[in-house]
């Protein structure tokens, strides 16, 4: 029976056979000169040629299926950003928010403008007496009354505010009230951007990854071919199989993650472009180009003070301050302009003794005690105006926070990702290397799988580290932006 070196060696020489003979043949030499020829110098010795990298059988499993497209698909940036525009919530609530503040304005100037109230009504007497009915020359006429027993009327009331400070100023503050709403709504919209933006970078990434995951599965898979092949010629134990079996169970599981990362990120996706389906990125969408795609809809700022959520929340603190303001102006006294014209059937109920009268008045108000309704009120409001003063404080640190680590993740990324890119070609030469020295009988199967787990970390950590660096560019140029979706 052969021993299991000579085994080794018979497939090792069966190997280097196959190899050889799939190289071309040499050409044939020319007919040595018959004349004898000086004796030459001896000959340099050929250059050894690389060890070839043998070629491994075909794998065929089920779970290195890539993962099913998504039903829908982003084609475009310009794409994503009509979807963020008609679909988005975020972006619905900020334009809620600013017809909202109009309507405030229009409410507040109300207070503020003449208004002119008609009434009409019809009155019917059910319980009836006898008195006078009638004056006249001829005497006193009597009967039942009230007569006549049934009357209309009609009438319009105007009144104009004459002076209403208070009214006068809370219509100022609600029109900017409606400016810092609008100034919401640009910030909305800079960060459902940079979350769509985030989002595509999330699926690209997350596929890679899964295809990566792929490629190293059925790496896993080669190898533990390859074990069983040289368990079987008696070159190999059965703690080597065993050992390419975990690694390959090890590699399912991967597989199994970031088949799940690419649902999620695709969930995210959709969410992020205002829609319960998942969205899939198109290839054709290239994800380097989404940073100079951005500026197509935003125009960077030079100052983070001058961020849209920074100038909203400046404008928040001056309505905070003019509602304290306000207060004062509802201890002062309030003058209207009244006039009413009304009309009666019963022309003897009235003081001109006609059917239509018409009169005209000043009114003069003024609220000298209200419970302590206008204290509580002031009270109230100052507490607001401090809480909008600290909210104005966070929100210059986050900017200036967020725009100082946004540009310095950039240069992070760029040094990672060189960092990982080395790493990946070290660990590639490293895996090639250990391949061949398992087959050729050198190596054992520790390192051949610990090589490959090795190339698969470095291959995964490089896809990552390139994304991340798209990523950090977007952040960094939305971080001191406005955008108009």
């Amino acid at each position: 029976m052969p021993s299991s070196r000579s085994v080794l060696t018979c497939f090792t020489l069966s190997l280097i056979t196959a190899a050889a003979s799939a190289q071309p043949a040499p050409a044939p030499k020319p007919a040595p000169d018959p004349k004898p020829a000086a004796a030459a110098p001896p000959a340099a010795e050929p250059p050894a040629e690389a060890p070839l990298e043998p070629k491994l059988p075909e794998i065929d499993d089920p779970m290195l299926k890539p993962v099913a497209t998504a039903k829908n698909m982003l084609r475009s940036w310009q794409e994503a950003v009509r979807l963020a525009r008609t679909q988005s919530s975020e972006l619905a609530v900020a334009g809620a928010q600013i017809d909202l503040a109009v309507g405030q304005e229009r409410s507040a100037l109300a207070r503020a403008l003449p208004t002119l109230t008609g009434t009409g009504g019809v009155t019917r007497h059910l319980l009836f007496g006898e008195g006078v009915t009638e004056f006249s020359t001829a005497g006193v006429k009597t009967g039942k009354i009230p007569d006549p027993s049934t009357t209309w009327n009609a009438g319009l009331a105007l009144r104009v505010p004459v002076f209403a400070p208070q009214a006068w100023y809370d219509h100022g503050t609600a029109k900017r009230g409606k400016g810092a709403a609008r100034l919401s709504h640009a910030d909305a919209q800079r960060q459902v951007l940079a979350q769509t933006a985030n989002a595509i970078v999330s699926v690209v990434t997350a596929e890679r990854v899964a295809e990566i995951s792929r490629v190293s599965l059925k790496s896993a898979l080669s190898t533990l071919d390859l074990n069983q092949r040289r368990a079987k010629l008696g070159a190999a134990s059965a703690v080597d199989v065993l050992r390419a079996e975990q690694e390959v169970t090890l590699t399912r599981s991967q597989v199994v993650q970031a088949d799940e990362g690419v649902l999620r990120a695709r969930e995210g996706l959709g969410l992020s472009l205002g829609s319960s389906d998942p969205y899939g990125v198109m290839p054709n969408i290239r994800v380097d180009a989404l940073a100079s795609d951005a500026r197509s809809v935003c125009r960077p700022v030079a100052d983070p003070d001058t961020r849209a959520d920074v100038r909203a929340a400046r404008a928040r603190v001056e309505i905070a301050e003019r509602n304290v303001k306000s207060t004062d102006y509802a201890f002062a006294p309030t003058v209207d302009l009244l006039s009413n014209l009304g009309w009666t059937s019963n022309e003897r109920a009235t003081a001109n003794q006609e059917h239509v009268t018409w009169t005209i008045g000043g009114l003069l108000s003024w609220q000298l005690y209200d419970g302590g309704l206008r204290y509580g009120t002031r009270s109230t409001n100052q507490a607001q105006k401090r809480i909008a003063d600290e909210q104005l404080t966070q929100s210059r640190r986050l900017a200036r926070v967020e725009a100082n680590q946004a540009q310095r993740a950039v240069e992070v990324a760029t040094r990672n990702l060189a960092v990982a890119g080395k790493s990946r070609q070290l660990a590639a030469e490293g895996a090639r290397l250990a391949r061949i020295a398992f087959v050729s009988g050198h190596g054992n199967s520790f390192d051949l799988i610990d090589a490959d787990r090795r190339l698969r970390s470095a291959e995964l950590d490089r896809a990552v580290k390139e994304f991340e660096l798209i990523r950090a560019q977007i952040a960094a140029l939305l971080a001191l932006s406005s955008c108009e979706v």
